[in-house]
């Protein structure tokens, strides 16, 4: 008789990415950044935990670039 474990780790199974939303968000809200709607945690789902956050604070510094920029011209 074989066994076997089963990994739905890009939603084909279970749709993973409300999980994914909360998990990126408490984390986000944690180090005072914004939060992502679950449309756009869709999106950054499937290439990993690292690259939704590290995406996800490259927005919040390239907003935080043009506020600055608006607010020095």
């Amino acid at each position: 008789m074989s066994k076997a474990i089963v990994f739905d780790l890009d939603g084909t199974l279970v749709d993973s990415a409300p999980d994914l939303m909360d998990a990126h968000n408490y984390v986000m809200q944690k180090f005072g950044y914004h939060q992502k709607p679950l449309t756009d945690i869709r999106h950054l789902a499937g290439r990993g935990a690292a690259n939704m956050i590290l995406s996800s604070l490259k927005e919040e510094e390239k907003k935080f670039d043009q506020n600055i920029h608006k607010k020095m011209t």
